[in-house]
């Protein structure tokens, strides 16, 4: 994907909140890193997201991120 988010005139730099993970979900983390790195699809974004995991029926883990404060900043087309 090769896109821009274009944001509001006003917009400032969000200081984003770490989410603490256990073990297991710091594992699966390093696990999903380690594979979408290889794709080398690097970001020139100054903007972050806060990153966790939401644990699916199944028991594995769905990773998540939270846009809704970059949402609020960005021009809607």
């Amino acid at each position: 994907w090769d896109h821009a988010i274009e944001l509001l005139p006003d917009a400032k730099l969000l200081d984003c909140k770490i989410y603490p993970l256990n073990l297991h979900e710091q594992q699966q983390l390093d696990k999903f890193l380690k594979e979408n790195l290889e794709t080398r699809h690097n970001s020139k974004s100054l903007m972050a997201s806060p990153f966790f995991f939401i644990k699916k029926k199944d028991g594995s883990l769905h990773p998540v991120q939270d846009y809704r404060k970059l949402n609020e900043m960005t021009i809607k087309n």
